[in-house]
């Protein structure tokens, strides 16, 4: 389109000039419409003899009219690409090789190898081949579609994340190759409180942290984000008409508070908040953290 909404005509053939009247008058037309402003609107191309040359702006102020409005023209709206789930044989074939699974190793040295296997099968806890020792969480919704898998190496002696020499934390998603349509992220751990409606909802923010409130304290179907700066409303939808309480890390109470603020049913735990010393305020502690504390359980 023109930057202008009004030009020349171009390759219309030439009109007779309503002041020569020579066949050399060239119109205006509405960029927008397509259609020639008026019959005597446009320029005499007999610049030296004749010199006619009347704009749209001054047929308009003229005649004391206003240009017509723009045609309603519909945008037409691209179909949003259908996001690409990972295929279930891809999540399953994870389920292996526990033995040189840093996380899964930790977990064993918290709750016996029994319970271990039980949470890790549970919360859908993989084995990575791409870092050793990696595992990988996947992210399965409550309609039981594989939105995501997060692949992070883990201390097995310590239970912390390994961050050295990088964040060590990757997504299945580019690891495959796969194309760039992610579907939004769910609770991780959403497919057990969508199958189990009897109890109310824990929301943590990291991955570990819902298995070990899972492994101690069995009155709540725990779940995280995946991040602080993960949990929106969107996320927690499909839990509508549950109880659902939030744990937030040290710290993230009122950012937490401010995200969910009016959504009924949820209210944000402060019990960390209650408890903390100066200590874990600077440590950022979560509730796994204490949790582990009480068992006698450094981490």
């Amino acid at each position: 389109m023109s930057e202008y909404r009004y030009r020349l005509q171009q390759g219309g053939g030439k009109h007779l000039c309503p002041a020569c009247k020579q066949r050399r008058f060239v119109r205006y037309v509405d960029t927008l419409t397509g259609e020639e402003v008026a019959d005597d609107v446009g320029r005499c191309d007999r610049e030296s003899s004749c010199g006619y040359h009347l704009r749209p702006s001054e047929h308009f102020r003229q005649s004391g009219t206003q240009p017509t409005a723009a045609p309603m023209v519909r945008k037409e709206t691209k179909p949003k690409p259908e996001p690409c789930f990972i295929p279930d044989e891809i999540m399953r074939a994870s389920f292996t090789a526990y033995e040189r699974n840093n996380f899964a190793l930790w977990l064993c040295r918290v709750f016996g190898p029994s319970k271990a296997l039980e949470l890790s099968l549970a919360y859908r806890i993989g084995t990575s081949k791409h870092w050793p020792g990696a595992a990988v969480f996947w992210q399965v919704d409550d309609a039981g579609r594989i939105r995501r898998g997060k692949v992070m190496l883990y201390n097995a002696e310590t239970g912390r994340r390994v961050k050295e020499p990088g964040n060590m934390i990757a997504g299945v998603h580019w690891l495959l190759k796969m194309p760039d349509r992610k579907p939004e992220p769910c609770l991780f751990g959403l497919h057990l409180a969508a199958a189990d409606r009897s109890k109310p909802v824990a929301v943590v923010e990291s991955e570990k942290s819902a298995i070990i409130g899972a492994g101690f304290v069995d009155a709540f179907i725990w779940t995280a984000t995946g991040g602080k700066g993960s949990l929106n409303r969107v996320m927690l939808e499909p839990l509508q008409g549950r109880r659902i309480v939030l744990f937030p890390d040290l710290g993230a109470a009122e950012s937490w508070r401010e995200k969910v603020g009016g959504l009924p049913g949820v209210t944000v735990s402060d019990v960390l908040e209650q408890r903390a010393s100066a200590e874990d305020r600077a440590a950022g502690l979560d509730v796994a953290d204490y949790l582990l504390r009480e068992q006698g359980i450094n981490a």
